[in-house]
């Protein structure tokens, strides 16, 4: 038995139920750093059940479904098998953005919100699709909060799901049954809301007619915290470079359908912003770490350089 926690402890397998305060994490703790969360090296497992898919772990541990695939390239998402070992992700890289109020980066899917300077939120969410449907990128404000929101369905989307065969009321009252949930932030861009969903499975997936869908569980207590007039910026960033203390990391994600890049695109975004992060200065990278980055997104902070032990200089006296 000892042996065997010894063994869950050195890997970090970690319990099945997620603590709710795990969402609300302390800022980077250096001037200059980006990371929050667990340090990279504190890398966190979960055993997977017999009965688990990938999208249970990720719903139980309020992630992403895309993110927790991204983050386990090698486990299947049907049928990871009893006792596999599932990669939770749990130390993430602030956006290139002002810390202030909330800001969405749509590639991660992925909300923060700077609710003062002592802690930063996270969620994941669900994003508009590809489609005719994306969830548009800009600053904006939260306008209005509602809780139990009722739902009148647009005509469009009436039309969409009729061609589908399938029907919707043209009314749907404030309760759990209504697909924008219990609670609802209304988004100075008309028409376009962060709400709840009675979909979890959509969490972390481009699903959505454009809103922004978070879990039931985080939008309860993300509804209090946020203020009516909060800044709200929406980004694309799909590749984000900070520091945690000495060490530059790079977190990637696939791009959006609809801001496609290739390899060489993506590279020269990737050393811009680790030139930009060493203070205008291109440092001595790990090439062949920055190359696999890139091409298999993983959604994961990966160390790409080292800053260089400073040595004290040894200053010499002369007795008198």
């Amino acid at each position: 038995m000892k042996t065997r926690l010894l063994i869950s402890l050195l890997i970090g397998v970690v319990a099945a139920v997620p603590s709710a305060s795990a969402l609300t994490l302390p800022p980077p703790d250096r001037p200059g750093d980006s990371l929050i969360g667990n340090p990279p090296h504190e890398v966190k497992y979960v055993a997977a059940k017999q009965e688990d898919t990938l999208i249970d772990i990720a719903v139980n541990f309020r992630l992403g479904q895309d993110q927790i695939v991204l983050a386990n390239p090698y486990v299947d998402r049907w049928l990871p098998g009893a006792g596999a070992q599932v990669r939770i992700p749990s130390s993430f890289l602030l956006p290139n953005a002002p810390r202030e109020g909330i800001v969405i980066n749509l590639p991660e899917m992925r909300i923060y919100y700077f609710p003062d300077a002592t802690k930063v939120v996270t969620y994941a969410i669900g994003i508009g699709r590809e489609d005719d449907w994306k969830t548009p990128l800009g600053k904006t404000r939260i306008l209005g909060k509602t809780e139990r929101p009722s739902w009148t369905p647009p005509k469009s989307i009436i039309a969409e799901h009729l061609a589908d065969g399938d029907v919707l009321e043209p009314y749907y009252p404030p309760g759990p049954d209504n697909p924008l949930g219990l609670y609802a932030f209304r988004l100075g861009i008309p028409g376009y809301l962060i709400h709840s969903t009675n979909k979890t499975n959509g969490v972390g997936m481009r699903v959505s007619h454009g809103c922004i869908r978070m879990y039931p569980a985080d939008i309860e207590q993300f509804f209090p915290m946020v203020k009516t007039g909060t800044t709200v910026n929406i980004v694309n960033q799909p590749i984000k470079v900070g520091w945690y203390h000495d060490t530059l990391y790079l977190e990637t994600y696939p791009q959006m359908e609809e801001t496609p890049a290739t390899f060489e695109q993506r590279l020269h975004v990737a050393l811009d912003l680790i030139e930009q992060a060493n203070g205008g200065k291109m440092p001595v990278i790990k090439g062949a770490i920055l190359k696999a980055a890139l091409e298999k997104a993983s959604g994961i902070p990966i160390a790409i350089y080292e800053r260089p032990v400073q040595t004290p200089a040894i200053v010499q006296s002369q007795a008198h």
